[in-house]
């Protein structure tokens, strides 16, 4: 057992270095992607000012190259990704909001104003000091470029911060006359064109949404089937362990002649545990990383961080035992403690707890439950369920209804507190350091239900249920612990007096 808790373990550092390392070159593709789309969004808006329309031309092939490298296609689906990418470009800022068609606007030049209208440019756009294209080819006396801009739909009526028209601005008596002569009829014509485009491409691309968001719905349906398979079967080779280990046990203390067969069957089940164990962290990170992706489609790309609290190893003490701050109470919920590194089960093993592996089935016997939560509702202490990698809280919630219906909410409300609720649980079989005179209040005070989890992403269910409490291991710590401490795979549970 100590080879193969000593191999979890470094597997586990091992990973998370991995994993470290992959994120620091997100992160740097990232930025450096970032960088590279500036350096692009500056190009466009020089180009435009100074007329160069074969460099804007580039840069928005380059746009489309870029999509065709990432793998975005030509059907309807691909076209509006690129449409959208092209437009973002097309319509790029500055640092005092003017885009492209401002620019060339700005500078004079129908040709570019020309190329980027037919792109898609927004002929209203507000830049500094709210002023639109017009108003800047008016101000500088560009004649065809405020034919062209009329002729596109700029709106002559709009005002700037200044409270002037572009024809109030115009350097020019012809750009005057022009503004003072144009049909506004023909504006609001256009202006309704624009909308109704708008409003389709707007549709287009909620449509796109939403069919991303179904295909992603379906993957996370199907990858949660895979998990839950694997779950299963890790869940019956750990019950098979500590079958295989309560057996070997056995024929020590009655010093049988098989105990090397025994021993042999140990380390087969703790090989299949620690292979079916690789195979459910592997399901349940692709799982976790589809979750991901349907969240943030479904919040416009905005991933949120996991509700409630985190803390270090070092700093569990204080958080769930003495609850500094009064957080657990100001929240009302039970922690959920969120470790795989395993650090956090450790550590309330040798704490004066109640604590029962959920993955033995010795441990989540009726009876061995009751007496667990009778004995921490007497002394004061923590009842921990430990339900490493696995999903387990079903079993827990249906093990606690065959104790007595209702006991799970009763549990969870904390009424298993109030006004003698816990009565129902004796039996006249029970010793007398269970009799109803042994239950003091200010003990009583002092009970709490952990729940543990090894899974990054726990249950959408366990979320809710429970306050979550993130335990982080620095880095500096894990190299502390690599070769010291190592979490243990569950055993079969020692003969014990629950108190």
């Amino acid at each position: 057992m100590d080879r193969l808790q000593k191999e979890a373990f470094v597997a586990l550092v091992r990973r998370e270095q991995e994993e470290a390392e992959r994120e620091r070159k997100k992160e740097e593709e990232e930025r450096r992607k970032q960088r590279e789309e500036q350096q692009r969004r500056k190009r466009m808006l020089e180009a435009a000012f100074e007329g160069d329309v074969e460099e804007m031309k580039a840069i928005l092939k380059e746009v489309a190259d870029l999509d065709t490298k990432a793998g975005v296609g030509t059907d309807e689906k691909g076209k509006v990704v690129r449409l959208q990418h092209l437009l973002n470009m097309v319509d790029c800022t500055d640092a005092n909001g003017n885009t492209p068609l401002s620019e060339a606007s700005g500078g004079g030049h129908p040709e570019a104003i020309q190329m980027l209208i037919e792109s898609g440019g927004h002929p209203n756009s507000r830049g500094a000091f709210n002023r639109t294209p017009l108003y800047r080819a008016a101000f500088g006396g560009h004649l065809a470029a405020v034919e062209l801009l009329l002729q596109h739909g700029a709106d002559p009526r709009l005002y700037a911060d200044d409270g002037n028209t572009p024809e109030q601005v115009a350097s020019l008596d012809s750009v005057v006359a022009i503004l003072n002569a144009w049909d506004v009829t023909l504006t609001d014509t256009m202006l309704q064109k624009m909308e109704a485009e708008q409003q389709r491409r707007a549709q287009q691309k909620q449509r796109h949404k939403e069919a991303e968001v179904r295909q992603t719905a379906e993957a996370v349906e199907q990858l949660a089937k895979e998990h839950e398979r694997c779950s299963r079967e890790l869940q019956q080779a750990y019950a098979e362990l500590n079958r295989r280990i309560t057996e070997h046990d056995k024929c020590q203390r009655k010093q049988m002649g098989n105990t090397e067969l025994t021993l042999h069957a140990v380390a087969d089940a703790e090989g299949l545990v620690e292979k079916l164990r690789v195979a459910a962290e592997a399901a349940e990170e692709k799982l976790s990383l589809v979750r991901l992706k349907l969240r943030e489609q479904m919040q416009e790309g905005s991933p949120s961080e996991m509700p409630g609290l985190k803390c270090s190893v070092q700093e569990l003490d204080d958080v769930l035992m003495k609850d500094v701050g009064g957080k657990m109470q100001a929240d009302g919920r039970w922690p959920l403690i969120i470790d795989p590194s395993g650090q956090a089960a450790i550590f309330l093993r040798y704490r004066d707890t109640n604590y029962l592996n959920t993955a033995n089935p010795a441990d989540m016997a009726v009876e061995a439950i009751r007496l667990a939560l009778l004995g921490s509702l007497r002394y004061g202490k923590p009842l921990v369920f430990d339900m490493m990698e696995l999903d387990m809280f079903d079993t827990v919630k249906k093990q606690l209804e065959r104790l007595e219906t209702g006991l799970t909410q009763a549990l969870l409300s904390k009424k298993i507190l109030e006004s003698e609720r816990y009565h129902s649980l004796l039996r006249p079989t029970d010793g007398p350091e269970y009799a109803e005179t042994e239950f003091q209040v200010a003990r009583m005070e002092k009970f709490r239900l952990f729940v543990l989890t090894k899974r990054h992403h726990p249950p959408e269910e366990l979320l809710q249920a429970f306050l979550p409490v993130q335990v982080l291991l620095s880095g500096k710590a894990r190299r502390k612990r690599s070769f010291r401490r190592h979490p243990p795979l569950p055993q079969a549970a020692p003969a014990r007096t629950v108190c």
